[in-house]
């Protein structure tokens, strides 16, 4: 047996992860690996993580009978995904202006010649839930991340909305809020913000939102005001978007996201006034919707 596939990564700013996947579009199981990256670290560093990961999915690729065919790529921005190159500098500001894609393919498993494709983190999630998730069937998507970022993407008749560089063409991360920006209260520190005002006092169990995610599941009463106030946030910064493109389904991903049904009714109090809302829900591949949809993207740009 030797039959082609594609390898597909996702890139965080810790681990670099990868997974086999067949041209039929199925994600080989015990393909995965993970490799450590240090995205504050010197270019060659960064490097040395991308090219062992490579070598690692490669030799997985090898072992199972398999050649790669093509290379996808979730990547973090700002970053331009039709060129390949980087202009992050909060992280990975040893890439920045450097073109990524000309790396991958200087690689001795990759080549010139073989097809290396980027896409934003969340809008490859969007593309994984509409080709093989809980978006399937609708036509205007929304999905929101919530994990370290907040992150945001929709399609309008069935298409992704891109902005000129291929990231999403809405950013709510950034989107003024209080004495800051949304992200300060709708991510990672601002699950942690609200339990500590919940509390009166600053986190002194040093505890993290997976931890208050628990603590809702028991059935503190603290831990759950503190998502609940979350989740109003989320629906009263939503509302207006999801009414201006007319979204049906609404999904949500990220790690937080697991923890789901604890701010789930604060944001159905408000997004029920949504009248084209007809479905709110965790994305149905919470770990591998990224993967999926770059996956999507690789048949499509080789017609499969």
């Amino acid at each position: 047996m030797n039959s082609k596939c594609f390898l597909l990564l996702d890139v965080g700013g810790t681990f670099v992860k990868s997974v086999v996947a067949t041209l039929d579009g199925e994600l080989l199981p015990n393909t995965e690996t993970s490799v450590p990256i240090n995205s504050d670290g010197t270019r060659l560093e960064i490097e040395k993580s991308f090219a062992t990961v490579i070598a690692h999915g490669n030799s997985i690729a090898e072992y199972n009978g398999y050649t790669l065919a093509g290379v996808g790529i979730a990547f973090p921005g700002p970053f331009n995904y039709h060129t390949g190159i980087s202009y992050m500098t909060h992280k990975f500001a040893a890439l920045e202006k450097l073109s990524v894609k000309d790396f991958f393919q200087s690689l001795p498993e990759i080549g010139p010649d073989m097809p290396v494709v980027f896409m934003h983190d969340v809008t490859a999630a969007v593309a994984g839930e509409l080709s093989f998730g809980a978006a399937q069937g609708f036509k205007n998507v929304a999905v929101v991340t919530l994990g370290t970022g907040l992150g945001f993407a929709h399609t309008v008749d069935g298409e992704i909305q891109y902005s000129p560089m291929g990231s999403p063409a809405v950013s709510i991360y950034n989107k003024p809020y209080k004495d800051g920006v949304l992200e300060d209260y709708a991510s990672k520190r601002g699950f942690l913000r609200s339990y500590a005002e919940v509390r009166g006092e600053e986190n002194p169990d040093n505890l993290t939102v997976a931890m208050i995610g628990g603590m809702c599941g028991q059935g503190d009463e603290q831990a759950l005001e503190s998502f609940r106030r979350v989740g109003e946030i989320l629906a009263s910064e939503l509302k207006p978007l999801l009414e201006e493109f007319n979204i049906e389904c609404l999904l949500f991903g990220g790690q937080i996201s697991r923890s789901f049904a604890y701010f789930e009714p604060a944001l159905k109090s408000l997004l029920d006034e949504v009248p084209t809302l007809k479905h709110l829900s965790t994305m149905q591949h919470l770990s591998t919707a990224a993967p999926l949809g770059i996956l999507s993207m690789l048949r499509k740009s080789l017609n499969l």
